[in-house]
């Protein structure tokens, strides 16, 4: 009987995220109303509220777990916007291309792994938000005349993979704000867990890439941007870049002092809100216009869908799924986790995935360590799995609208046929390197 009640809530459940995740990649016009990914979450969360898929008490407890993270994300996004007015990206940009020195493939090298530095101290919605257009303009203002259009691609996707990879530190992607939430995990423990597996994701990215851009990256440039970056105001760069290594200091002392991440983050974000109104007297409206308040909504609806799913048993076939990996051994647990969450990410977009796995994760009756690495698994996948098809995270899909907006028309099957085989490599090997830590750690304890 019980069985039959929770089929029946099951199938709407589903139809729900189906719904919501159809409407925000599909985008469709209503009228004079353009359905954009935030408004598909909002609809998604309002009818897993209204048709009683998810107990009001459960919808309040889901909210209430959320806001730390979302504190989380907003404030690193302040961060990220005010980072910005700071010139610090544009400086950077700069620098690099002045590094190169008229090298092609080192000015390829160069963004990459800047980048993948860049993503992950900032969020990667907000970096790839921040550092596509930048590239585009300085990919056209380094390109000489014998260069294609085909030629600037992979320094596009070098933009785009640095906000796919694993992220070495809770604060690299949203969804590890998330899943490092609902299991109690800190920024020390996490970063001691995945900074491994993140060089490892960077270093078998950074190759497949240069494998499949081989061709087309040309192997010269002009050895300096036509036109030069000025910097108004070093005083803001200065004391912002203070701001930003204390706000990084805090992260990395949050087991000593016992200020969790978000609360360091939300600190250092009205420190530098202050100093941008000392330094620039700007309005912090524009500060605010600069958040990606549509991905923060997306966040919060999606999550409530996912525990309306949650709630009618789905996380439990997936949970069921992994428990029958984990008879096989724990490593294979692990392998089984992280590929359904890429393999689900890249078909259903991360965010809603990452719940699930996470809700259906916390479910099994395992310790806590088992329990911990399997998340870790599981956001492996979630962090990758992205790169396999277009739809696979809202990064993807800013990136592909900032460069149509440019006139810059990306493929889906370049997408796919560079992604496929980079991701599928990247979480076999990342995974492989948690699993080393995991054996060496239980060999020391």
């Amino acid at each position: 009987m019980l069985g039959g009640i929770l089929y029946l809530m099951l199938v709407p459940a589903i139809l729900v995220l189906g719904m919501t995740v159809s409407l925000s990649l599909s985008r469709p016009n209503i009228g004079r109303i353009r359905i954009e990914p935030a408004k598909a979450a909002i609809i998604g969360a309002a009818l897993t509220a209204v048709g009683g898929l998810i107990p009001r008490s459960a919808l309040f407890s889901t909210l209430g777990f959320l806001s730390l993270p979302v504190l989380t994300i907003v404030s690193l996004m302040v961060i990220t916007v005010i980072a910005e007015k700071a010139g610090f990206f544009r400086l950077l940009a700069w620098r690099i291309a002045r590094a190169a020195k008229g090298n092609g493939v080192r000015l390829f090298t160069y963004l990459f792994f800047t980048g993948t530095i860049t993503g992950t101290l900032f969020t990667n919605d907000a970096a790839v938000l921040i550092f596509t257009p930048m590239v585009y303009y300085l990919i056209e203002e380094i390109a000489d005349e014998s260069w294609k259009p085909v030629n600037k691609v992979p320094y596009y996707f070098a933009v785009l993979y640095v906000a796919n990879l694993v992220g070495a530190f809770i604060i690299s992607n949203p969804i590890n704000i998330i899943v490092s939430g609902w299991f109690g995990i800190g920024f020390v423990e996490y970063a001691l867990w995945m900074v491994i597996p993140a060089i490892v994701s960077m270093v078998v990215t950074y190759y497949g890439m240069r494998v499949f851009f081989r061709r087309l990256i040309p192997k010269s440039c002009r050895a300096r941007p036509q036109t030069e970056v000025k910097i108004n105001g070093s005083g803001f760069m200065i004391a912002s870049g203070v701001v930003m290594l204390l706000i990084l200091l805090g992260f990395f002392s949050e087991k000593l002092t016992g200020i969790p991440a978000g609360y360091i983050a939300a600190a250092g974000a009205v420190a530098l809100a202050i100093v941008y109104q000392i330094y620039r007297r700007g309005s912090l409206e524009e500060v605010a216009k600069g958040v990606g308040w549509d991905a923060i909504i997306f966040v919060i609806g999606i999550f409530i869908v996912i525990s309306g799913l949650r709630n009618a048993g789905f996380t439990n076939i997936i949970g069921g799924l992994i428990m029958k990996a984990l008879a096989s051994g724990e490593q294979m647990g692990t392998f089984a986790a992280s590929f359904v969450a890429g393999s689900c990410s890249a078909f259903m977009n991360n965010h809603p995935v990452a719940g699930m796995m996470a809700m259906a994760i916390r479910d099994l009756p395992l310790t806590d360590i088992s329990t911990r690495m399997l998340a870790f698994s599981a956001l492996i996948g979630g962090d990758l799995g992205p790169k396999m098809l277009p739809i696979g995270s809202l990064a993807a899909l800013m990136w592909f609208r900032i460069l149509r907006s440019k006139g810059v028309e990306i493929s889906y099957w370049q997408y796919i046929k560079l992604g496929v085989p980079v991701t599928l490599s990247a979480i076999l090997l990342s995974v492989l390197a948690l699993n080393l830590e995991y054996v060496i750690y239980i060999a020391l304890r």
